[in-house]
């Protein structure tokens, strides 16, 4: 009955947050992006997804085949995604990811099998390769925008904020929305299974859908066509792309050391729930522990624009590879508890503090035209790491041990630490 009830009232606070996006001027559109953040983040099946797999009888190989062919797929469409964003729209792009995720979400919730999840998977991969990149440049490039405006003109709508404080709130807004989802995605699990985790999902996915279609538009996107383009015109402007990567040392060392921990990372997460299981915690309990270190993390990655300012995105990227080096360490030398799963978050806090810093500091480093497009290059070299990190992973999981897994991972950010330090980036300034 309780369930039943606070189910209720977050149900009503939802439709009633987004009530006015019907109509386009309801909201700015920072405050949209925000709310964006958190429909994208109402995602009840993250604390019991590993879990959800391992019911439906996948090993850890398997599992980690599902991922792999994912990020194969997402490395052959990325490019072409973000070049689709770049000469058709930011903003349609997006609208096309909201909608392809959402269809995800309900072939999740019906799948029954290895191909079944594979066939979700792919469908969720197409989604997000529409939008990576493309929404943190469709940001970056309406901040510009409106900033020029104002400047032309001499008005002063309201203080516009950097785009490094956007992404804060984004990620504040987005931990909060999984904390609340967290809750309730393990006792959904727990009551009814862990099919209608993905159903109750697809909901907040429909309506952040429908309220991207009222997103306000870039310049230049203004009733532009889906006019027909040469391959070779779409040929020439990804060389131009890979000729400015080539150019600037910085951003080719930033791409790597984002992939490799990113990529890391992705590993590191499909371990979190079978080792809290085997830490002796029960499912229904799942969620709230979610819940309680995405709060922190909310929190906590509010101090990234003030951290940033004090010490600068080369550093902070650099030195979190030594901090989330630590803990890996530790978690790989003992058993499972309940208090070493706290470890797992620490690396998450980690993560999500470098994370805006280190897209903020990407995109100081490249043009606003290809700024899609490079983001989307980014994407690939992260599903390329993806493609051999992740079976790696799974089959040390399975043939010795996740300690020796994690032990692996472990090895993976101090080659990113030795290696790929970032040195001589410019900060401050978008190009």
């Amino acid at each position: 009955m309780v369930y039943l009830i606070i189910k209720d009232a977050f149900i009503r606070a939802l439709l009633s947050l987004i009530a006015g996006l019907v109509y386009k001027n309801r909201m700015d559109q920072v405050r949209k992006l925000y709310l964006a953040s958190f429909l994208k983040n109402q995602v009840y099946f993250v604390p019991i997804i590993v879990l959800f797999f391992q019911n439906l009888g996948l090993n850890y190989a398997q599992i980690f085949w599902i991922f792999t062919i994912g990020a194969a797929f997402s490395f052959v469409i990325e490019i072409p995604t973000g070049i689709f964003a770049d000469l058709y729209g930011q903003r349609r792009s997006i609208i096309i990811s909201k909608f392809l995720i959402f269809v995800s979400f309900i072939f999740f919730g019906l799948a029954g099998n290895f191909i079944m999840l594979l066939i979700a998977n792919l469908i969720y991969e197409l989604g997000k390769s529409f939008r990576s990149g493309t929404e943190t440049a469709y940001a970056v490039n309406y901040l510009n925008e409106q900033k020029e405006k104002y400047t032309r003109t001499g008005e002063e709508k309201y203080h516009l904020p950097s785009y490094t404080k956007v992404k804060i709130n984004q990620k504040f807004y987005a931990r909060i929305s999984e904390s609340l989802a967290a809750i309730f995605g393990g006792f959904i699990a727990y009551r009814f299974g862990f099919s209608w985790v993905f159903f109750v999902a697809a909901l907040p996915a429909l309506i952040n859908w429908l309220q991207t279609l009222s997103w306000a538009k870039l310049a230049g996107e203004e009733g532009r066509p889906l006019e027909q383009t040469s391959l070779s015109a779409h040929w020439l402007f990804l060389k131009e792309s890979f000729r400015e990567l080539r150019g600037k040392k910085v951003i080719s060392m930033i791409i790597i050391n984002i992939s490799v921990f990113g990529a890391a990372l992705a590993a590191l997460d499909k371990f979190v729930q079978p080792y809290m299981k085997s830490a002796g915690i029960e499912l229904q309990h799942f969620g709230l522990i979610y819940s309680l270190f995405l709060i922190i993390i909310a929190f906590l990655v509010k101090f990234a624009a003030k951290l940033e300012d004090k010490v600068g995105g080369e550093k902070i990227m650099n030195y979190s590879n030594l901090f989330a080096l630590v803990p890996l360490v530790v978690l790989a030398s003992g058993a499972p508890t309940i208090w070493s799963v706290a470890l797992f978050f620490v690396v998450l806090m980690i993560d999500n503090l470098r994370s805006p810093v280190a897209n903020n500091l990407f995109h100081e480093q490249v043009s606003a035209a290809k700024r899609a497009t490079m983001g989307s290059i980014l994407e690939l070299f992260e599903s390329l790491n993806k493609l051999w990190i992740l079976p790696l992973i799974g089959y040390a999981a399975d043939i010795l041990s996740i300690n020796t897994a994690i032990l692996i991972i472990g090895a993976l950010i101090s080659v990113n630490l030795l290696f790929f330090s970032i040195k001589g980036a410019k900060e401050g300034e978008l190009v």
